[in-house]
């Protein structure tokens, strides 16, 4: 809590004040309010809680509010902060993740419904008003004490390894108001067994009959090799959003299914030991810490080569990349990362190369990227060839599933595809673009873009094919139409459907949506699913095609044909319908799904007719497209 307040802005500390008081009344003048009979606010005792008097004394509520808009039988009987917020990590991206734990059994699927609606209703509030982020997750107290996630009547269908979202729970959560997890003061539970000759069963439900303000979420007794898979998988995955945080927690994750020179303690575990003994601002117990310190003697035990990766990883993190910049002096961050550069024997050139990580070019910036998911790649290549001994674990019928999105999303993200357009630097991708200017320079385009609060940064991509320049901002989400603009400066102009002349916007917009709405597209090997084609013309001849490929899983594939001034007509177009089949061999892209573009000075009435009737006759002959819908007439108008 102390961490919070230090780092979050006034505003941000106000929110999260405010959100527990929203969960816990249901008044027309506040977020969240739901105009029903059926109860679905309140959270256990709130009104005795420290954020209940602080938001009163704040003068964010009058201070009859909870006794007028409360809930005498609350909802929730539990609400925990867990995540970065309130550790080391924490910075000014970190998400507000919050577990609403309740009892299921007193829900009908009305009032969970309705509870769903009233936390939505946070949520928009929370990023509209204060553009935070906020997530809340219900979980079911006793599906959480058996480490089953899943919704209200729903299956279970969850990707992400359940042992250490329990165990990352409670090493970093922090109590906001509810009962309290019995896992965290129920220590030594070894030696109360034998003391009482009790199961851990009984020994719980003895305690939470005699204390009403306790509540069993689970225990964490083993953590099975299954998890160990999953979460690596999980976290290479999820590496394409910041491969310093995906390195750390894989390294730690990694060691505990692979060490073979010390048994790792669950990271918890340490934590709880930590309650007995832990002051203010003792840097010594923040979870975080105790990651490092596993991880860093993993290294130095087994491979003292990756040592250095680890050790950049986490001054980085400690020194909130990608916005890498020092701690404040005198905060425990600042003194924790003083010691490892003192102890890691850090020179000050080292220290002042690392802190001007902003002001790095791109092509350095990719290059420390691409050493940090090598070492993923090389933790996932020995844990496959290592689980190849207990295949059983990928052949449970209620896992496969889950198994094939983590590894057809762990191929993703791991492929090295020549074709495949790249991804630029996490650092680029989390500017605010208001600009992107695509600029024809001779036989090359170059990208220039300008961010918040008005720097230009000019040829930031280069590429010899507009679709390259074009592909390379879809891929990285760089162009947010709502906040940017997106201009062509050339030449020649873009034609699609008509003499009209249109703008890129118009390109982008054909591959939306182009990332997968949702992780069961996955479950599935990828199909192609979208094509533009782009004929640049030199007068009236076509100089050159180029082909922007998208799959269902979101990737992006660039293919181009040159024609010499030799080549006719008839022969192009059978060129460019040979390249079109290349990505519609195994499964075919709808004709409605391939969008042809001209960048000419004079609109080529006839070639649209021409590439596709191509097209249809060598997909027919070939076979190879089943069936293709003709609109030779259509076309032609």
């Amino acid at each position: 809590m102390r961490e919070i307040i230090r780092y979050l802005t006034p505003e941000k500390l106000e929110l999260f004040i405010k959100i527990p008081v929203f969960l816990h009344i249901n008044c027309p003048e506040y977020p969240g309010f739901i105009n029903s009979r059926l109860l679905c606010h309140g959270i256990w005792h709130f009104e005795h809680s420290g954020f209940c008097k602080s938001a009163i004394k704040s003068n964010f509520f009058p201070s009859w509010i909870i006794e007028k808009y409360g809930a005498d039988t609350p909802a929730i009987l539990g609400f925990y902060h867990m995540g970065s917020l309130g550790t080391f990590t924490q910075s000014t991206g970190s998400d507000f993740d919050y577990w609403v734990i309740i009892d299921k059994k007193k829900f009908s699927k009305k009032r969970y419904a309705l509870l769903e609606e009233k936390l939505d209703a946070i949520l928009r509030y929370s990023r509209e008003v204060y553009h935070q982020k906020v997530s809340f997750f219900i979980m079911d107290k006793t599906d959480i004490k058996n480490n089953y996630y899943a919704s209200f009547d729903g299956e279970e269908t969850i990707a992400a390894p359940k042992i250490f979202l329990k165990e990352e729970f409670y090493r970093t959560f922090l109590m906001i108001a509810g009962k309290i997890p019995v896992w965290s003061v129920l220590y030594g539970l070894k030696d109360l067994q034998k003391k009482t000759g009790l199961s851990s069963d009984g020994i719980k439900a003895q305690i939470l009959s005699m204390y009403d303000d306790l509540i069993d979420l689970g225990q964490i007794d083993s953590v099975p090799m299954e998890d160990v898979l999953k979460g690596l998988l999980w976290h290479i995955c999820k590496s394409g959003s910041d491969p310093v945080k995906a390195l750390i927690k894989s390294t730690m994750i990694f060691s505990y299914g692979f060490c073979k020179t010390f048994n790792p303690v669950l990271l918890c575990e340490k934590i709880r030991k930590g309650y007995l003994k832990a002051g203010v601002d003792d840097y010594g117990v923040d979870p975080y810490k105790e990651l490092f310190d596993v991880i860093l003697s993993f290294h130095e035990a087994e491979d003292p080569k990756g040592l250095n990766i680890i050790k950049t990883a986490i001054f980085f993190r400690l020194c909130e990349y990608p916005d890498v910049k020092i701690p404040d002096k005198n905060t425990p961050k600042r003194l924790l990362l003083d010691r490892y550069i003192h102890n890691w024997k850090l020179s000050a050139n080292h220290v002042k190369k690392l802190l001007s990580y902003p002001d790095w070019p791109e092509s350095e910036k990719l290059l420390l990227e691409k050493v940090f998911v090598n070492r993923l790649a090389q933790m996932y290549n020995h844990a496959i060839e290592e689980t190849k001994k207990i295949k059983h674990i990928f052949e449970r019928e209620t896992e496969k599933r889950n198994w094939s999105i983590l590894r057809n999303k762990t191929r993703k993200r791991l492929s090295r595809n020549p074709d495949k357009i790249p991804q630029c630097s996490i650092f680029l991708k989390r500017r605010d673009i208001v600009h992107l200017k695509l600029i024809e320079n001779f036989d090359s385009w170059y990208l220039n873009i300008v961010t918040e609060p008005g720097r230009e940064i000019n040829r930031i991509y280069k590429h010899p094919y507009l679709l390259g320049i074009l592909g390379w901002i879809l891929e990285n989400q760089l162009y947010v139409r709502q906040k940017a603009s997106i201009i062509l400066i050339a030449e020649a102009s873009l034609f699609k459907d008509g003499s009209k002349i249109v703008d890129i916007d118009k390109m982008y917009m054909d591959f939306q949506p182009l990332k997968p709405l949702s992780d069961s597209i996955y479950a599935q090997d990828a199909s192609w699913s979208k094509m533009m084609i782009l004929l640049s013309y030199d007068r009236n001849d076509i100089r050159k095609a180029e082909f922007l490929s998208s799959n269902t899983y979101g990737e992006l594939f660039l293919d181009s044909v040159e024609f010499t001034g030799k080549s006719d007509r008839k022969e192009q177009c059978g060129q460019m319908a040979e390249m079109m089949m290349k990505r519609s061999c195994q499964t075919s892209i709808p004709i409605s799904n391939i969008f042809i573009y001209q960048f000419t000075r004079s609109y080529d009435a006839q070639i649209v007719y021409q590439l596709k009737k191509a097209y249809n006759n060598l997909a027919i002959s070939d076979r190879k497209v089943v069936s293709i819908k003709k609109r030779p007439y259509l076309d032609k108008l």
